[in-house]
């Protein structure tokens, strides 16, 4: 007979648990968040202390049924979510909605079979201050969402949102993008000197340091070459000079391993060593923490829990890895106990990420991990082996050169005890050139001078690994959200990412704009930290959950005041068509625009930019064939084109050269006398009848061909008529039901649809 049912979120991690503790339990997946907040409504009663009315997700109906069916099997359930905010909110949530009166809750680190006995040695209740600071991120993301995001559509376009965290994270890339900007590179140059011990093969560089007799250290000691007449005139005064050793020092140097992973660092390296994406990285991670099958083993949680803000490790981790250490390595590569200082706001609730088992080697388990998460565990267990080694010890020589009146400088050193190198690849390429013995006094061959012309460079925009650390750093965001963050402002069209580095876009920016000028509070770091720091206070039960809601949802009703009457959307213009109505601001899926307010009796638009400024037109020194004014290159809602300056008097517009009809080698199937051709219109490409207008056709639209150059027709190819038919089509409607047409049914049958777009926008069969 069972001893009762345990719910965790994921299928894996259930089947995990289930090999460790065979038929003494019922192990069920709750398939993560059962309740949440309506996805259509705010769901938040503001006048009731901020009370969440939370609701079952519908993809969840079922798993929900089939628990509470498993409840009423076993009086005693116990739940097992992970062991943070988030899995203590699931928890209560599975408790709410299965009417759960006591139920047993457990937590472990690590899903392995000693851990997993522990947990169950010692359960304990739901803790609600957990779920209260998850409550309260969840009830402020949402007020902020459901007030801010209605305001950004009618101010910069429809669709597009607003986060607290994720406007932080907006505001850091515009910032940096306007650094870049703003940078003006400084000249600099640098003059090497090519020596050689005498008649030796053996050359080295020697760089140029200072003027001889300043000393060594300080602000002015090292000579600085600002432009190409400076470096001209030291390598006139270096002209025939001879070389000789003024000084040798010898000194060795070490350098620490790395301490093992947090969340943060971990998505930093799988950036930068595996280019993985933050979100992938999270999704390998959780996979290794919730158990992988190892053959004969059976399935068995890899890594410890992943989301974590300590390097700490537990003394029995400590135990083992030192012995791996000292038996494979020998004792001289065991290192001292390190601690690190932690980040603002760091809970220090978990151990750092590490391997379950250190002897679980990454090549012992190869065979059963795919190629990602293969790379990942190989990272952190080489990163936490390596952080219990010895440091790596090098032999530096730096000798110091005369020549003339100047002093030039050359470093070299050599790796001469690899210590946690021994598992952990190298960051140098090599070590620097090691130089020859050499004595002070010792004359040099010289070879030549060598300057070099070196322009500053602007601060690098952020990558999503250095975003993260910048957040980290900043006191923003916690574990669980980081890589969420992210995801946001790219989603939400705010930035781009270009060769692996996040470039803010023109909305992004706009949106930046007003909420840096109207609601500073929220997009402002430091504030969203000490926010941060109050959920933390929440969850240690130092401070109730509805104040901190308050506090920030009183100001926030007060900005959106301030900003409506900042940003008026009534104008006094007078609209230009109809001398009637006046202008008004609205946005809509295109972007701002000014219209008449007696639409849609007048439907006069103007475009506007993204930040709410008029757009230029460009004149052009073409004639209007109508009017005689000069034609402009205008942006309506489809795009640029070119049309008469005279608007709204003259109402001409040339059509494009690209719109021309393209033949497509089929007869019209309506007349049997013209030709099917494809031509373009201001919903994309179709096909009609070369006869019009005498043969009148319905447009029906359809994709471009692949390779064309067209924004909608990019990687979609369309089949010829008579390829995907297999006969020639005997109608119109045929031809516009073999094509798969928007708005039209869908072909029947396999050989009817075969090679077809089953509907607009879907992939095609070639």
């Amino acid at each position: 007979m069972s001893e009762g049912l345990i719910i965790v979120e994921s299928p894996a991690k259930a089947r995990t648990l289930k090999r460790f503790l065979g038929d003494r339990f019922d192990v069920r997946a709750s398939m993560g968040h059962v309740r949440d907040l309506p996805g259509k409504e705010m769901g938040v009663d503001v006048e009731s202390g901020f009370k969440p009315r939370y609701e079952v997700v519908e993809s969840r109906k079922k798993t929900i049924g089939e628990l509470r069916s498993a409840v009423k099997k076993d009086t005693d359930v116990i739940l097992a979510s992970d062991p943070d905010r988030e899995g203590e909110a699931i928890a209560w949530h599975l408790a709410e909605v299965l009417k759960l009166k006591n139920p047993r809750r457990i937590e472990f680190h690590e899903i392995t079979a000693e851990a997993v006995r522990h947990a169950l040695e010692s359960p304990r209740q739901i803790d609600m201050r957990l779920v209260n600071a998850q409550q309260a991120r969840r009830v402020v993301d949402r007020l902020v969402g459901f007030r801010l995001s209605p305001f950004l559509w009618s101010k910069v376009q429809k669709g597009i949102g607003a986060g607290r965290v994720s406007s932080v994270a907006l505001r850091l890339v515009v910032d940096r993008e306007e650094e870049i900007r703003k940078f003006v590179p400084v000249e600099s140059w640098t003059i090497d000197a090519e020596l050689s011990k005498h008649e030796s093969d053996q050359h080295f560089l020697a760089r140029l340091n200072r003027v001889a007799g300043t000393p060594d250290k300080g602000e002015d000691a090292k000579l600085e070459i600002k432009t190409e007449a400076d470096a001209q005139e030291l390598l006139r005064k270096l002209e025939g000079a001879s070389y000789k050793v003024l000084g040798v020092e010898k000194k060795r140097r070490t350098k620490s391993s790395y301490l093992p992973y947090i969340t943060s660092t971990l998505q930093q390296d799988a950036s930068s060593r595996l280019r993985f994406r933050p979100r992938n990285t999270m999704r390998i991670a959780q996979q290794l923490y919730e158990g992988i099958e190892l053959g004969a083993e059976g399935a068995s949680g890899l890594i410890t829990y992943m989301r974590t803000d300590s390097t700490r490790i537990s003394d029995e981790a400590e135990r083992k890895v030192k012995g791996w250490i000292g038996e494979k390595h020998g004792e001289k590569y065991l290192g001292a106990p390190r601690t690190a200082k932690a980040s603002p706001g760091a809970q220090d609730a978990h151990e750092a990420i590490r391997p379950t088992e250190v002897t679980r080697t990454p090549d012992s388990v190869k065979q059963y991990l795919s190629a990602d998460q293969y790379k990942l565990y190989d990272l952190i267990w080489r990163r936490f082996v390596a952080s219990r080694m010895a440091p790596a010890v090098y032999d530096q020589t730096q000798v110091e050169i005369e020549g003339a009146d100047y002093i030039f400088r050359t470093t070299g050193s050599i790796l001469a005890f690899d210590g946690f190198y021994a598992v952990w690849p190298r960051d140098e390429d090599k070590d620097t050139p090691d130089l020859p013995q050499m004595v002070a006094g010792e004359p040099l061959d010289y070879h030549g001078l060598k300057p070099e012309q070196h322009f500053s460079q602007p601060p690098p925009r952020y990558s999503e690994a250095t975003l993260i650390k910048e957040l980290e750093q900043r006191g923003i965001g916690r574990p669980s959200t980081y890589a969420p963050i992210v995801e946001t402002i790219k989603d939400h069209g705010y930035v781009e990412i270009k060769d692996r580095r996040l470039h803010p876009t023109q909305i992004g920016e706009a949106v930046n704009a007003i909420m840096v000028d109207h609601f500073k509070v929220i997009s402002d770091d430091d504030y969203t930290s000490k926010l941060e720091a109050q959920l933390d206070s929440v969850e240690q039960g130092t401070q109730e959950w509805v104040p901190v809601v308050s506090a920030f949802y009183g100001p926030l009703q007060k900005m959106l005041v301030d900003a409506e009457k900042a940003m008026p959307a009534d104008t006094d213009e007078v609209c230009p068509e109809c001398h009637e109505g006046h202008l008004v601001l609205k946005a809509s899926r295109f972007g701002p625009f000014m219209g008449c307010s007696r639409y849609p009796k007048c439907k006069f638009r103007r475009a506007l930019t993204v930040n709410g400024e008029a757009q230029q037109p460009k004149l052009l020194e073409e004639p209007c064939p109508v009017c005689g004014r000069p034609l402009q290159l205008r942006t309506g809602r489809y795009g640029e084109f070119v049309g008469c300056s005279g608007y709204p008097e003259c109402k001409y517009i040339k059509k494009d050269a690209a719109a021309a009809s393209k033949p497509t080698g089929e007869k019209c199937p309506q007349c049997s006398e013209g030709d099917l051709v494809e031509r373009t219109g201001r919903f994309g490409p179709f096909v009609a009848c070369s006869r019009y207008p005498r043969v009148q056709v319905p447009r029906q639209h359809r994709q471009g061909r692949q390779g064309e150059g067209r924004p909608e027709a990019a990687g979609r190819a369309v089949p010829r008529v008579r390829q995907a038919a297999g006969r020639a089509p005997r109608s119109l409607r045929d031809v516009q039901i073999l094509l798969g047409l928007p708005g039209l049914p869908r072909p029947q049958g396999r050989q009817e649809g075969r090679g077809l777009r089953p509907q607009h926008g879907s992939a095609t069969s070639p």
